[in-house]
């Protein structure tokens, strides 16, 4: 049975020198024992900590794992310049030094096995934890909900529906980019990057939206998933550190450690899960499709999902 847990203590650890921002969930004595499991769960684009991510955490934890959820660099608490980039690579560092900072907890409580951690990515985390578990192994156990991977989100839109987009308005966007690297340049060392929305508003949706677009405004930009520090802007230049990235082109490399991928049977997203399966093979990549749910509606929709994620990081762990 669930148990409530305390509230989660704030804690700071570097990544490439940047200093995250993240809450530490520590199981009552009542929850079951996972004998020092612990979790990092990475949260959406656009997203903090105290979000969809920060909900994961506390539920595995009232389930006996030891959580970690934290704000990306230049997110949210965390440090970093310029505010609100988006940078794959960063975010892949900043899921390794959750590990690290984990694997410093040793000695005090909560104690974490540094044997037995693994990693969650929900929405645009879902591409990073896998991505960055390719390279540590220290992640030995790794689960997504609604994975996305924004370099194919960049080259290619959301694929399938109205959002989709060709190589010639990449073109376009990458021109963009390199522009505003430009003015920024040429407007001295206190020029600030431009800042572009990332979610439209909820009450005025363009037709034909795309409904991970459409309710992600909805969760975002309303009392639903609204935080104050989650502020719907991106640097606009993003593109160009995201376009050449691929989540998933070596997911192969997680095996044999085990990856769960839990989609929502309505996501149009789902393709990235379903391909990324495929992709990695050798019979350690399950699929799990929630009937009814959407992309968003993993977010905070977590009474078929929760089961799950508790059933794998449990055996895969424990």
């Amino acid at each position: 049975m669930a148990v409530t847990i305390s509230t989660p203590r704030p804690v700071t650890f570097p990544s490439n020198g940047i200093p995250i921002a993240g809450h530490l969930y520590t199981p009552s004595p009542s929850a079951p024992d996972r004998k020092g499991a612990a979790i990092v769960v990475g949260h959406p684009m656009n997203g903090v900590k105290e979000q969809t991510a920060g909900l994961h955490a506390r539920k595995l934890a009232e389930h006996g794992f030891i959580t970690l959820a934290f704000d990306a660099a230049y997110q949210g608490e965390s440090g970093g310049e310029p505010r609100y980039l988006e940078d794959p690579a960063q975010r892949a560092e900043d899921a390794r030094a959750a590990v690290t900072y984990l694997t410093t907890l040793t000695e005090s409580e909560p104690k974490v096995d540094p044997e037995k951690i693994g990693a969650l990515g929900i929405c645009a985390s879902g591409g990073y934890i896998p991505f960055a578990a390719q390279t540590d192994l220290r992640m030995r156990a790794i689960a997504t909900v609604s994975a996305a991977c924004l370099g194919s989100v960049a080259r290619s839109g959301i694929k399938y529906t109205s959002a989709a987009i060709t190589a010639a308005t990449l073109t376009q966007n990458l021109n963009a980019a390199n522009a505003l690297r430009t003015e920024e340049a040429r407007g001295g060392t206190h020029a600030k990057p431009r800042l572009a929305s990332v979610m439209p508003d909820p009450h005025a949706l363009p037709p034909g939206l795309p409904s991970s677009a459409a309710e992600g405004a909805q969760y975002y930009r309303t009392p639903r998933g609204q935080h104050e520090r989650s502020v719907n802007m991106t640097v606009a230049r993003s593109v160009d550190l995201q376009a050449n990235y691929d989540s998933f082109a070596f997911v192969g490399m997680l095996a044999p450690r085990p990856l769960l991928m839990v989609v929502g049977e309505k996501a149009d997203t789902a393709y990235f899960s379903e391909e990324a399966v495929k992709r990695a093979g050798q019979g350690a990549a399950e699929l799990f499709v929630v009937e009814g749910k959407t992309h968003v509606g993993l977010y905070d929709g977590l009474e078929e999902s929760l089961p799950k994620l508790v059933t794998f990081f449990g055996e895969n762990l424990v």
